[in-house]
C-alpha cells in the first residue's frame, strides 16, 4: 500500500517564531475555525497544531469495530483487501488502543486454528499476528519500566530487572530498590499493561 509522504503539506505553514510573537490568535486559528497548523522549528523539524476533534475519529470506540469488521471480512478471501486491511493495521498500531489488539489478535489465532488450510493468505495474517503481539510486548514492557513509588519513604523507585514471567506468556516480573530506604520490591505486569500490586522482595 502507498501512504504519502507528507500527509499535512497543504496545511498552513508558519514559523515557531511566529506562533511565539501571536500565540492567542494562532490558536484561535486552530481551535475555532478547525484549522491546522504546521509549525516549522528552527532545525527543520515540524510539529502539528491541531483542535481535538482531529483524533475524533480514531478515539471513537466505534472504529475499532469497524477496523475489526473490516479485518474479519477480509480473513480466507483471495481479494486486495487483506493486503490492504493488514497494512493499515501495521501502518497504524501504535495508535490502536490495547483492547484492539486483543480481540484482533485473538480473531486471527482462531482463524488460523480453524480455517488454516483453507486459507488463501496465512503468512500475511501470520504476520499481521506478530506485528499485533509485538506491539502488546512493547506496550507491556514500557508499562513495567513505569516507575513506581516505594510504600515506606514514597520516594521513586529504580526498576532493576524486568524478566518475562514463566507462568503467564506475555508478563513481566518487576524487581525495582528504593535508593532511600534500600528496600527492593517486586510486582507483576500481565501482556494489557495491568500491574499487580507491591510487595518487598527479598534476594536470595
Amino acid at each position: 500500500m502507498n501512504y504519502e509522504v507528507n500527509p499535512f503539506q497543504d496545511y498552513e505553514s508558519i514559523t515557531v517564531d511566529e506562533l511565539k510573537d501571536q500565540a492567542n490568535s494562532l490558536l484561535n486559528l486552530v481551535t475555532e475555525e478547525q484549522r491546522p497548523l504546521r509549525v516549522c522549528m528552527n532545525n527543520g523539524k515540524e510539529f502539528l497544531l491541531f483542535p481535538h476533534d482531529v483524533l475524533a475519529l480514531i478515539c471513537d470506540s466505534d472504529f475499532r469495530l469497524i477496523l475489526l469488521s473490516a479485518m474479519r471480512y477480509a480473513m480466507g478471501r483471495n481479494t486486495c483487501m487483506p493486503v490492504v486491511v493488514s497494512d493499515y493495521i501495521k501502518h497504524h498500531v501504535q495508535l490502536l488502543d490495547d483492547k484492539f489488539l486483543v480481540l484482533a489478535a485473538d480473531d486471527i489465532r482462531r482463524h488460523l486454528e480453524d480455517y488454516a488450510e483453507h486459507e488463501m493468505n496465512p503468512n500475511l495474517w501470520h504476520g499481521l499476528l506478530g506485528a499485533l503481539e509485538t506491539e502488546q510486548r512493547e506496550r507491556a514492557t514500557r508499562q513495567a519500566k513505569k516507575s513506581r513509588f516505594c510504600p515506606a519513604c514514597g520516594r521513586s523507585l529504580e526498576v532493576m530487572s524486568i524478566t518475562d514471567n514463566r507462568h503467564s506468556p506475555g508478563g513481566f516480573d518487576v524487581i525495582a530498590h528504593c535508593q532511600n530506604c534500600l528496600a527492593d520490591y517486586e510486582w507483576f505486569c500481565d501482556k494489557d499493561g495491568g500491574v499487580s500490586d507491591m510487595k518487598q522482595y527479598f534476594f536470595e
